[in-house]
């Protein structure tokens, strides 16, 4: 299973910090050199050092690279005077969430981190297309040949919840109208199994698409965030809608999206791998596990 990058940075971090005062601890009263134990399987101690050696064969390599690969990004922004703007980051983000799939995309992170890894990777891009001249008309042309990637239709973020019948969908209604947990609700009694797991989340849906059906968009687009629909019938069983986000009906300026465009274009014409390793020579890289691959 992938850990996030987010979450295994915070537990390491906790450990880390735990470990020091630990340490710490030990010092003062006149333990150090003495093994903590952590746990014991049939009498065989496994030891707070055995531990955290553990978690860095099996993540530290990657989150090291990871470090690194950010102060290579921010190094050469500073260095060469590029950055994105918050608007830039602002906007992509709501491009990657209007095309966000729940089946497909589990791991994804939360806003905040989302983000700053969308400002990192603008930056790379950035960098690496830094000597591609596009001209004014190419991208006047993409655009205008790609126009309904930046027409965005008003979305709704839903989570679903379906049972067998409708003495079961009015059970449900009562106690979300109780206070219940709509998530929880979705993962104890739902029968979709794509989306039960995920506590029903179903991603965002169109208004206009096809794939509500005409009864649920009747139902879903009066709602408001955090709001709930009536059971709507759906072949054999009855389906409730939760509201767990809106995004509004926008269209994408070519002025909006033009730096966006000139790094499609120009990425297309440079030969430099899209990673920050590429810069490791530059930047003078040394790290604890010798020659970069």
């Amino acid at each position: 299973m992938r850990i996030k990058r987010s979450v295994l940075m915070v537990v390491i971090g906790v450990l880390l910090v735990t470990n020091l005062i630990t340490l710490v601890w030990n010092w003062s009263s006149g333990k150090v050199g003495t093994p903590e134990v952590v746990a014991s399987v049939g009498g065989e101690s496994v030891t707070r050092e055995d531990w955290l050696y553990a978690l860095e064969q099996q993540h530290g390599k990657e989150e090291l690279r990871a470090m690194i690969n950010q102060k290579v990004i921010d190094h050469l922004a500073k260095k060469y005077d590029i950055s994105v703007s918050n608007k830039e980051v602002e906007q992509e983000y709501y491009l990657i969430q209007s095309v966000y799939n729940a089946y497909d995309e589990e791991n994804l992170e939360d806003e905040d981190t989302l983000k700053e890894q969308i400002e990192s990777e603008l930056l790379l891009e950035e960098l690496i297309t830094k000597d591609v001249q596009v001209p004014e008309k190419e991208m006047k042309k993409f655009y205008t040949q790609n126009e309904d990637q930046y027409s965005i239709p008003k979305m709704y973020k839903l989570k679903q919840l379906k049972v067998a019948d409708q003495t079961e969908a009015e059970q449900v209604l009562k106690e979300l109208d109780g206070g219940s947990n709509f998530e929880a609700l979705a993962m104890e009694r739902s029968t979709d199994e794509q989306s039960a797991h995920l506590g029903g989340d179903i991603g965002y849906v169109p208004i206009d698409g096809d794939i509500l059906s005409p009864e649920a968009k009747s139902e879903v687009e009066p709602l408001s965030q955090g709001e709930w629909t009536s059971p709507i019938r759906q072949d054999s069983e009855y389906v409730i809608y939760y509201v767990d986000g809106i995004l509004k009906e926008r269209d994408f300026s070519f002025k909006e999206v033009k730096s966006q465009i000139r790094r499609q274009i120009a990425l297309e014409q440079v030969q430099t791998p899209l990673k920050p390793e590429s810069f490791w020579d530059e930047v003078n890289v040394e790290w604890f596990y010798g020659k970069q691959e």
